[in-house]
């Protein structure tokens, strides 16, 4: 039993190369290896359209469940997906440092110095996927052609400064609502 699971439209700037189990998305500038499980498989047609395929017997569906297969499926879905936009656009987060004495500081290409309120400073480690800029002292620019370590990254510096929901302090992503709670009077 084979299955279509989605075609993906290919952008001219970008090349395709299928080994085995393993699909390779580049353009001049980048490259992205995206693992295939077992049961999957990736077709390219005409170099402009990427095919996902689950092909299942009644044996794998007796060692694996429907409902895992489907999950599967819909998460390697999403990372060709955003292996495609990311290489092809890229993605960007900008976050703003919101507190009396807050700063960044760009040390190296590779490293960042956060002045949070603490008695010390932070030095963070710079991801190779990963440019960023500090046009102002309070506000980082972050961009990368990989969502995912984009996230962990942006995780990582919130979690340097909590926001504080009483003060709306700390670290923020911009765009991003965050509640504030209202003292109590007495």
């Amino acid at each position: 039993m084979v299955s279509i699971i989605k075609k993906f439209d290919i952008p001219k700037e970008i090349s395709i190369e299928i080994k085995e189990s393993k699909v390779l998305f580049s353009n001049p500038d980048t490259k992205v290896v995206i693992r295939i499980p077992q049961p999957f498989k990736v077709d390219l047609f005409e170099d402009t359209v990427l095919c996902l395929t689950c092909a299942t017997s009644k044996v794998e569906l007796k060692k694996r469940s429907i409902r895992q297969l489907s999950l599967m499926g819909g998460s390697l879905k999403a990372k060709i997906a955003q292996a495609i936009s990311g290489i092809s656009s890229g993605f960007s987060k900008e976050l703003e440092l919101v507190g009396v004495g807050y700063k960044v500081e760009l040390f190296n290409p590779d490293k960042l110095i956060l002045k949070l309120g603490y008695s010390h400073d932070i030095l963070v480690d710079i991801p190779k996927e990963l440019t960023v800029a500090c046009p102002k002292d309070n506000i980082i620019i972050l961009k990368s052609y990989c969502k995912e370590s984009l996230g962990s990254f942006v995780s990582l510096l919130k979690k340097s400064k909590t926001p504080d929901i009483y003060k709306n302090k700390g670290v923020l992503v911009k765009g991003e609502p965050l509640f504030t709670k209202k003292f109590k009077k007495k």
